[in-house]
Order: C-alpha cells, then structure tokens, then sequence
C-alpha cells in the first residue's frame, strides 16, 4: 500500500488532491525507506497544520507505520478511548498520510468525521492535581504571635441623673509556625456584681495540608453537614477537606463548549459583556472545558473567527452552583468530641458524653452530587442521605432524607429544596418536615438528662418560597414575595409570614423601596415601609425610612460619609429616630496603619451616652514588634532594608517603612499569591535591592518575611576618568576593578560606576584596539552617599 492512503472521504476530495500532489511519484523522493520494526521520531502536521508535537512512529513493513493510541488521540487523528496500544495508521478508515523522511516530519489528512476534537483547558494548571497530591506552590511559613485587642469604653447618664460607665474588653490571640496555628479567643466583661469577669472563647489548635486540601483541628471546634443539619459547637477533634487551601482548585463542574473550525481560527467566549476566554484552534472540531464564567445561570455568547475574518456567533447556556461538586471529586468532614454548652456565659462547660458527627459530599457527573450524614453517641443514632442534581440550565434541586433513633424515641427527616433561574426571575423554595421525635446531638447533649421538653428540637415543618424579578430595566425596577409557614415542635406553634417588596431607581443612583410584611399565627404583625436611599457625590450618603407596625409610626433619618482611598481612611454617621420617643446618635471613626479608634454618642429619652471603642493588634513576627490594626487571616511583614520606603500590595499602597526598615502587610489571601513591591526611589542612593517585586503565599491566619535583598552599604561611587592630557576617556572601555572582573563601560564624560570598591583600588580600562590605562583611587564609605570622584588619571 502506498504511504498516501486512498480511502478519503468526498467532502475531502480537494484534501485529498492536494495531498496526492504534495506526495507525488513514489520514485521522484529518492528517499530510502525506513527498515522494518525501525522507531521514527517525527513531526506531526494534520490538515496542514504543525500540532506542535514529536510522536513515535514504528514501521511495521511494506511501507506501513504504527503509532500509540494515545498519540494520535493528542495529535487530534484518533477519537475516543476505546482502541488501546499500538495502532496500524492503514486500519484507520479515511485517514490520508505521508512521510517525509528528509524533514523528518510526517502529514496527514484527517477528514472530519474521524478527527479527535482539539481539546483546550480554560481551568487553571492546578485543577490537574486532585486533592490528596501534594502539589502546587510552596506556601511560605513563618514563626510569630499575634493579639488582636479591642477595648470599649462607655460613659452613660440616666433621666434621674444616675449613671456610671462601662469597660469591657476582647482578645483573639494565636501562635503560628509551620506545623500549625495555635488560637485563643476571650473577653473580660462586667459581672453583675460590677466585677469583671475572663470569659473564654475559643482555643484551638489547627495543622493544614494545603497539598491534600485538608486540615486537622483539635480543642474547639464546631461540627458541619448538609443544609438540613445544625451545627454544633464541641471540645475535641475534627479531620475536614478545606478547598480554601488550594484557591486555584476547581471544585465545581464548570461549562465547556464544542464546535469546529473549516479554517484555523480564534475562539472568544463574553460573558455579560466581558471576555472570559480567548485561545487560537486550528481547523477540524474542538473542545473547550471548565470556562471561567461568572457564578449562576445564564448565556454566554462563543464568537469564532477564522483566519479570513468571518464569524460564527453561538448562544451557551450554562449553569454553575457551589452545590454540585466536579466529578470524582470528594469533601468530608468527620468531629469527635464533648458538645460545648453555654458558651460566653457564667454555665459554659463541656457536656458529659461524647458524641460524633460525619458528613460526605460526593461528585458523581457533572449533574449529580450525592451525600451523607450521621450523628451519634450515648444514646442517639442519627443517619441520613440526600442528593443535589442539576435542572437542564435552570438551577438545582436538594433532597435529603434522614432517620434518628434516641432514648426519648424515633423519627424521620424529609428535607426538599430548590432553587431556579426562569428567564430573569430567581425562584427558590424549600419545605422541611419532621416526624416522631426526630433528635440530633444538638438536641440530645442541650437537653439535661430525663427532662421532657422540646425547647430545642427540630422544627415540625419549615415551608418557605421566594421569587425575585425585575420589572423594567429602564428605571431599575423590580419586585420580590417572600412566604413561609413554620411549625414549631411540642404544642402546635404555627407562625405563616407573607412579604412583597417593590424597588425602582429615581434618579442617577438615588433609589426607593416600599415594603410590607403580615405575620399571622402565634404572634400577629402587620408591617409596612418606604425606604429612599441618595447618594449626596461619591463618598457621602443619605437616607430615610419611615414604617408602620403594630399601630403606630417611626421614622428613621440617616447620613454618612467616608474619606477616598484605602488606608488611612475615616468615616462618619449621624441617625435620628422618632417613634415611642425620639433619639439621635451619631459616630465617627479613624483607621491607619496602628488600629482604628471609634467615638459615638446617643440621646434618647433623656439618658445620653458616651462611647470609645480602640482595635488593633500587636504583632511580633519577622524580627520585629509592630502595631497594626486587626490582623484576621494572613499578613506578611515586608523588609524593605532602608526607612521610608513605599511598600505596595497588589498595587496598592500600604504604607512606608520604619526605622528598621520593616512594615507589617495584613489582610493578604491566604494560600494565594500576593504581589508585594517596594518603591526604589525610597531607597538610598547606595542601596541596591535584588528585586523590587516579590510574590507571597502566606498560610491562613499565619505570616510570612518578604526580604528585598536590599544592600544600604554597596560601597559605590561614580568615577570620572581622564587621559594624561586631563580629557574624558572614550566611551566604550572596559572596565576591571581590583582584577576582579566585570562588564563595567566607560560611559559619556568618562564616567563609569562602581561597586565593591576598598579603601584603595586599582582600576583597569581597556580598548578593542589594544590600548589601555591604570589608575589608582582611595575611597571612603559614607553611608547614604553617592561618592563622586571626578577627573582621575588614568595613564
């Protein structure tokens, strides 16, 4: 069989006489052929174009090759994943191929029905590694403490004239370092005796794997599920998948896109207007996965345009939902521990049995993501399952199903919800039931043992239902309805709510609202509103609302204000209120680089107040002490080497450096990569830095050293060289300090700069054409001066 096959199909007739052309008499190459069982190494070319790829060829004889399955599948030849292992090109139906042995390439036509469609990847290179892989960028580790603080301070004066003042204060405190975070949380309040009371919070320690997406955390702790679960607060351990570790991981199945190219061209998808992705194909089919479109239903519109400028104009619906989860991709969570009851209180204390809870989210198909749940302990067997699947484009549906077995009886859970995007209305309702005693460890470990009382069990029925829509676009009007029907346990307590709302824009970004919401059951409200928002510029604002419940009025005044930019930033408040009687309270704050300090007053009803509330935080960390303000996830403390030199992160200004030349950088992105640069103008005019931008991945609620490599003492100077006639050297020499080397120039004037100068130094000028000179120079370092010496001899 010749190398050019002959079975082509008719729609690539001119293919196939182009390829008859370019193959010609087998006799006019006068190449050898290759021996049999020979391995060749060639070029692939399909349709004309490079794939930019080397396979393995292997000739079989009488002028047949041979090539692996998974090769042609990449080189866009071979669909599907069905043929394995070494593959005769002439058992390929349709296929056309010729060898160039000379350009050690080889061509092939592929007629489109045969073809393997051109795979893009819009995700990120991370999404290739699965959680349980380390992989991925190193995160940067650090030693240090950190204590947020917060101190309240109120003065107040009652209508009888007595008074008296209020102190309180909180700390959340953590020691980090590579192994882990370790966090304790409390507050000191007034007793009722007018004593101050410690009341602790939270501690905890907690280890995170960013490579396998997991984390581990022992002392208190607070247990998770499905919707339908309630979490609960313990002291003991729990082991749980967090995709915050990975940020670049993708977690939910994302939209793809097929179609195909006559011609090579570039492929746009827009997503409300943006471009979310563009790639270049080459002609014959393709494929798109996991684009980066906004969250949430909607259409994108795919725009291909080929080499000649004609497009092709496609509508994607697509739907993404934090719901569902990729296929083959798992999250679990499992806690063990004493449940915590009383928190912040004079009776916080551990419960007396220990109990443990499961949860397991599960990604079937793109479409189907399954779960489970359990509880149990002394006393209680809880188990449960349920189900999300995707509805076409529209939205989602949940179920859950759960059954309990406890000393006070049994029960059963259904748990049912939606949610929909229908056209541009946004529909979403849930109806959850229970029946017998349905008990979970909130339930059990709260109630006091023997005791009959379900003051904290499941509700009996929880019904709920809202749709939001706009109305018309032109003037920014929409409406909403919100209807619910709760059924509390023990005694029949039926509360139903109806609400309805209506929203238009009045005029630039000014809008009104009016509202109203009736309450019927075991408690009756009727409320009604209006609300008007203005904006008064860009940084000040005002508003007004006024409603009617349970027979009478109140109305509400507000405005507000804010300086421009980030940090130091201040704003304000004052709001006046008139119902049963009337009170005006008004409030103004200041944040920097050191904390933020807040004043507020209020009158009413002829008590005033007075109120100071101070936030910061004491940081020690990479060499140095530093006040801050809060400090709740990650933060890096920057050595810049020199003060007062600008620090930015992620472009943005942050500050400028101390004496010892740090500054402290807070709310970075934990496990993500942070920009962080300095300004050189700030440094002295004999310093040098290494770099003037570096990238961080400090871990969560830990800090990481960022260093410049910046050199304040490089001994440099700026030399200006002359012949023994007292005239500037050419431009153009080279120039040898101390024998050490170098690719130092003379520069215009003679000039040439130097560093790693001695206190006396020999410097060696050379020319392409053979001349050269010598001079000798002292010098003295003084710091933060550029030393200039000018017309020394060189002869």
């Amino acid at each position: 069989m010749s190398p050019c096959a002959e079975r082509i199909g008719r729609g690539w007739l001119a293919m196939t006489v182009l390829a008859s052309l370019c193959c010609g008499p087998a006799g006019a190459q006068d190449i050898p052929p290759p021996e049999a069982g020979q391995d060749l190494y060639l070029e692939v070319f399909v349709n004309g174009q490079p794939r930019n790829l080397i396979a393995r060829f292997t000739d079989v004889g009488d002028g047949v090759l041979s090539a692996d399955a998974e090769d042609l599948r990449t080189s866009g030849i071979l669909a599907g994943d069905a043929v394995t292992g070494e593959v005769r090109l002439d058992q390929i139906p349709g296929l056309g191929w010729r060898l160039v042995a000379p350009d050690q390439t080889i061509r092939f036509i592929v007629p489109p029905d045969i073809a393997a469609p051109h795979e893009l990847d819009a995700g990120t290179p991370a999404e290739d590694t699965p959680p349980g892989e380390d992989a991925g960028p190193a995160v940067d580790q650090g030693y240090g403490v950190v204590l947020n603080y917060g101190l309240n301070v109120e003065t107040w004066r009652g209508d009888a004239g007595a008074g008296g003042q209020l102190v309180s204060g909180s700390v959340d405190g953590r020691l980090f370092m590579p192994l882990g975070v370790l966090n304790h949380a409390f507050v000191v309040a007034p007793d009722g005796d007018g004593s101050h009371r410690y009341r602790r919070l939270e501690t905890s320690w907690r280890s995170s794997f960013p490579g396998r997406a997991m984390q581990v955390q022992v002392g208190d702790i607070a247990s998770r599920g499905p919707s339908w679960a309630r979490p609960v607060r313990m002291g003991g351990a729990m082991v749980e998948r967090n995709f915050g570790l990975q940020p670049d991981l993708i977690t939910i199945p994302l939209a793809g896109f097929e179609g195909s190219a006559a011609l090579p061209s570039t492929v746009e998808v827009f997503s409300d207007s943006i471009r979310a992705y563009s790639a270049e194909v080459p002609a014959g089919p393709f494929s798109i996965r996991d684009l980066p479109l906004s969250g949430g239903s909607g259409v994108a519109h795919v725009v291909v345009r080929d080499v000649t400028g004609r497009e092709t104009q496609v509508d994607l619906p697509f739907l993404m939902s934090d719901l569902l989860l990729k296929p083959g991709l798992a999250d679990f969570a499992l806690s063990v521990g004493r449940p915590r009851l009383g928190i912040g209180t004079p009776g916080d204390r551990y419960g007396d049995d220990i109990f443990g809870v499961g949860t397991l989210r599960y990604g079937m198909t793109d479409a189907l993501t399954l779960s489970a749940h359990a509880e149990g302990g002394r006393g209680l067997q809880m188990a449960g399952a349920g189900a999300v699947v995707r509805i076409g484009h529209l939205g989602t549906a949940s179920l859950g199903l759960a059954g309990s077995r406890s000393d006070r009886g049994s029960g059963a859970l259904l748990d049912l919800s939606t949610s929909l995007s229908i056209g541009s209305a946004a529909l979403s309702g849930r109806l959850m039931r229970t029946q017998g005693r349905f008990d979970d460890v909130a339930a059990v470990s709260a109630t006091p043992r023997g005791a009959r009382t379900d003051r904290y069990d499941f509700p009996r029925q929880i019904a709920q239902v809202s749709l939001a829509m706009p109305l018309d676009s032109r003037i920014g009007s929409g409406a909403s309805l919100f209807l619910s029907d709760i059924r509390a346990p023990g005694p029949v307590v039926r509360e139903t709510a109806l609400g309805l709302s209506f929203s238009r824009r009045l005029w630039g970004d000014s809008s009104v609202t009016l509202s109203a919401t009736s309450l019927r059951g075991s408690r009756r409200d009727t409320t009604a509103g209006v609300q008007l928002q203005i904006p008064l510029g860009t940084r000040h604002y005002a508003g007004m609302q006024s409603e009617r419940r349970q027979g009478g009025w109140r109305h509400y005044a507000q405005i507000s204000g804010q300086s421009a930019g980030d940090i130091p930033r201040w704003n304000w408040r004052v709001q006046a209120d008139q119902g049963d009687g009337r009170s005006i309270r008004a409030d103004a704050g200041y944040e920097n680089q050191l904390g933020r300090v807040e004043v507020a007053a209020r009158s009413q009803s002829g008590a005033q107040a007075v109120g100071l509330r101070v936030d910061g935080a004491i940081v020690a960390s990479g060499g140095g002490v530093f006040l801050s303000r809060p400090v709740q996830d990650a933060f890096a403390v920057v050595d810049a080497g020199a003060p007062g030199v600008e620090v930015s992160a992620e472009n943005r200004t942050v500050g400028r450096t101390g004496r010892s030349g740090r500054i402290l950088v807070p709310d970075l992105r934990a496990y993500e990569g942070n920009a962080i640069s300095i300004d050189p103008l700030g440094l002295p005019l004999d310093a040098a830095a290494d770099a003037t931008q570096r990238v961080v991945r400090p871990a969560h609620r830990s800090g990481a050293t960022v260093t410049f490599g910046v050199q304040t003492s490089t001994r440099e100077a700026l030399i200006g060289l002359v012949n023994g006639q007292g005239q500037p050297l050419e431009v153009g020499g080279r120039v040898v300090l101390n024998d050490d080397g170098g690719d130092n120039l003379v520069g215009f004037d003679g000039e040439t700069f130097l560093s790693g100068m001695q206190e006396i130094n020999v410097i060696a000028v050379s020319y392409p054409d053979g001349r050269r000179c010598r001079a000798e120079v002292a010098y003295v370092d003084e710091p933060g001066v550029l030393t200039h010496l000018q017309k020394v001899p060189c002869l």
